[in-house]
């Protein structure tokens, strides 16, 4: 086993680690404090995971590759665990749709709209990579920072320390994965876009934690 694959295998795993613990920690909150959580906001989580598995997949039918199938089973693992999140959330009778997440819902809408338009008037394919990026980014970038509001306004006491910390450490490890990924292969379109919006995430996640250090 090479020095490279070492280092990749260890991302895999800490990032199925890490995982658990952000949505764990998640959870564990959830069945008694959901201040300042978004069902909106956990919702769209989840299209980005399917718009970033698109990705993924699309990347690894152009250049196949064991570093692609971790990528798939990390957003697939990822994707199973914050609908648990959800559930959770729902479950806790305090929890109450508001204003905030409309907009956040509405928001997205108007994105999606805005970029069916521009792919229409460009006679793109919806399996254009910079599409489903744009998708990406309008279902998690844009709603993390709809979230920042959401905290300031309500507080974040819903939201742990260890999933603030933990989120970061996660999307770079991400991060490092995709950047292995273009490494192996070449920097294919696909690939190129699965690391930008992820770029954007973590531009955002900072965006919703210095909201969040701001009420906690």
């Amino acid at each position: 086993m090479s020095s490279r694959q070492k280092v990749t295998d260890l991302l895999f795993a800490v990032q199925f680690v890490g995982a658990a613990l952000f949505c764990g920690g998640y959870i564990m909150r959830s069945f008694s404090d959901v201040t300042g959580s978004s069902v909106a906001q956990f919702g769209l989580v989840e299209m980005f995971l399917l718009f970033q598995l698109a990705l993924t997949v699309s990347a690894h039918r152009t250049s196949p590759s064991r570093l692609t199938e971790q990528a798939i089973c990390t957003y697939l693992f990822w994707f199973i665990l914050m609908f648990l999140v959800i559930a959770v959330v729902l479950l806790n009778p305090a929890y109450r749709w508001n204003e905030k997440d409309t907009t956040t819902a509405i928001v997205a809408l108007v994105l999606t709209v805005l970029t069916l338009s521009f792919n229409y008037a460009n006679g793109s394919s919806l399996k254009d990579p910079f599409i489903r990026a744009l998708f990406a980014i309008a279902y998690k970038s844009v709603p993390q920072v709809l979230l920042a509001w959401k905290f300031l306004a309500e507080g974040a006491s819903g939201t742990p320390d260890l999933s603030v910390y933990v989120g970061h450490a996660t999307i770079l490890i991400r991060l490092g994965q995709i950047y292995f990924m273009g490494k192996e292969a070449g920097w294919d379109r696909n690939r190129m876009w699965l690391w930008r919006s992820e770029w954007a995430n973590e531009i955002s996640w900072l965006v919703a934690t210095v909201a969040w250090f701001l009420v906690s």
